[in-house]
């Protein structure tokens, strides 16, 4: 009886009829569009090689896994209190007063430039509760605007320094991407004494990648080391006092 009667309303409201099937079929969500399946662990670490080389630390900063992040700032945050402590510190051995004395002001005057113009914060206690992003981004800027003032650096940072060999994944959430990189030969002879030393014309590095949600992110080693470590202190040149 139901359905003879919605026939007959169908026959005599077509347009009615249809809208009433059609709005309900309207309300049903789509389903979503295929999303590309992640990078592999190899694909990840070309992509880091390719923004080291470009100098692209935005790139750099997606493609980091925050564990990385996190030991990056915690190794800032070390090297500059050592900084500290070797200012304080009154163990020189060899050093006279004069030459202390300017040592410690040099210390002094890089940690409050490394503070003040790299990191943007008052001390190194605030450096440690800055956001790792953060710190990552301010360190890593500061490294990649150094290198391009200096034309040769920036010509040679065109090439990718590393090449990827292959990975291995050790399980669902751990994987390792073998790196080589060429080593400079030194140009001329060689003297006698290492004429029979072996020569290695290649480096071999291992990149450690680790999911975050459905994505491999890279412990940004070994590309990360040249930014890890806080530039060294140049020693001033003593002072000559006229007789």
């Amino acid at each position: 009886m139901m359905l003879d009667r919605f026939v007959s309303f169908f026959l005599v409201h077509p347009l009615t009829a249809s809208l009433v099937v059609a709005i309900p079929l309207a309300l049903v969500p789509r389903s979503a569009e295929p999303q590309k399946p992640p990078m592999p662990p190899d694909e990840v670490a070309r992509a880091v090689i390719r923004a080291d080389s470009a100098g692209d630390w935005a790139a750099l900063l997606r493609l980091a896994h925050p564990d990385a992040l996190v030991q990056f700032r915690a190794i800032q945050v070390f090297q500059l209190g050592m900084l500290g402590v070797d200012r304080d510190g009154t163990d020189f051995p060899g050093m006279d007063s004069s030459s202390h004395a300017r040592w410690t002001q040099a210390l002094a005057r890089h940690e409050r430039f490394l503070l003040d113009s790299v990191f943007q914060v008052p001390t190194v206690d605030s450096l440690a509760h800055t956001s790792p992003d953060t710190v990552f981004a301010r360190r890593v800027r500061q490294g990649f605007a150094i290198a391009t003032e200096d034309s040769a650096e920036s010509a040679a940072r065109r090439e990718p320094m590393y090449t990827v060999v292959g990975a291995v994944k050790a399980h669902d959430t751990l994987a390792y991407v073998v790196l080589v990189r060429p080593l400079k030969q030194p140009l001329g002879p060689i003297p006698e004494l290492f004429r029979d030393y072996p020569r290695e014309t290649q480096q071999t590095e291992v990149m450690v990648l680790r999911r975050h949600g459905l994505e491999w992110r890279s412990m940004l080693d070994p590309v990360s080391h040249a930014y890890g470590q806080i530039a060294p202190v140049e020693q001033e040149a003593p002072v000559e006092h006229e007789e």
